[in-house]
């Protein structure tokens, strides 16, 4: 069942519901994940697999509410009208800062 609908709303109950977000992540959707459900190691493991996608689509993930996160295309626009910018989570950087090596002579 192919749908044509630009966003879609998910509350996965277990990490294989994941897959459902990926094929939609493929078709340049927009994708709301409700975490509610889930424990803390299961909803970091289906943001980390769904960061991935994201990834590769060159997309970004954003978290406009407690454990609520959305996947946005490359090619979507958005705007939060009650958040700080700064609270936007890009998926192509990890929360931890980047380590840059220097070699001494």
């Amino acid at each position: 069942m192919d749908m044509d609908v630009n966003i879609v709303f998910i509350k996965p109950t277990k990490f294989e519901d994941c897959m459902k977000c990926i094929e939609h992540i493929k078709k340049d959707r927009i994708v709301h994940i409700n975490l509610f459900d889930l424990d803390a190691n299961d909803s970091q493991r289906i943001l980390d697999y769904i960061s991935g996608a994201v990834y590769i689509q060159e997309g970004q993930i954003v978290n406009p509410g407690e454990k609520v996160f959305c996947t946005i295309p490359k090619n979507k626009k958005f705007v939060f009208e009650y958040k700080d910018r700064n609270s936007v989570m890009d998926s192509r950087y990890d929360e931890e800062e980047e380590i840059i090596p220097s070699y001494k002579k």
